[in-house]
């Protein structure tokens, strides 16, 4: 019988350490421990607050929503454009680590797919299909302290 909850308690310790290191990795608390490196969501790369070099006067939040990604203006030189949804219907693609959805074409007026793609400084966004798609640079603004 001792032997049992000698298992017991061994198995209740084992369950209680791998929930704690589970939970302690899904808020990733600790980015610099390797279960916060490990649980650190390769689509989450996407979210914050961005600049796209052809609206210089613009910042564009993204975030994640309802298991999806979408990105609204956060500051503008027109307050009027402060809270539209610009990007919508983002996900990730593991495969290609790369994100497709769909962004508002101001010129259009209508909401085209899009894909983005991380580089060094940011990252690129293809707007649009075929002869009809623009590549626009996005920076990364840093957060405030």
């Amino acid at each position: 019988m001792a032997l049992f909850h000698t298992r017991l308690a061994r198995l209740l310790l084992l369950v209680i350490l791998c929930v704690l290191g589970a939970d302690h990795a899904v808020r990733g608390d600790d980015a610099s421990s390797p279960i916060g490196q490990q649980a650190a969501d390769p689509a989450d790369a996407i979210t914050g607050d961005w600049r796209p070099s052809d609206m210089p006067d613009v910042d564009i939040r993204m975030f994640s929503s309802k298991g999806k990604y979408v990105g609204g203006v956060a500051k503008a030189a027109n307050p009027a454009l402060v809270n539209t949804e610009m990007l919508r219907e983002i996900e990730y693609v593991p495969t290609s680590r790369t994100w497709k959805g769909e962004v508002f074409a101001l010129k259009r007026g209508m909401f085209v797919p899009m894909t983005i793609r991380m580089t060094d400084n940011g990252f690129e966004m293809v707007a649009g299909s075929g002869i009809m798609s623009k590549t626009v640079e996005w920076v990364r603004i840093p957060a405030k302290e």
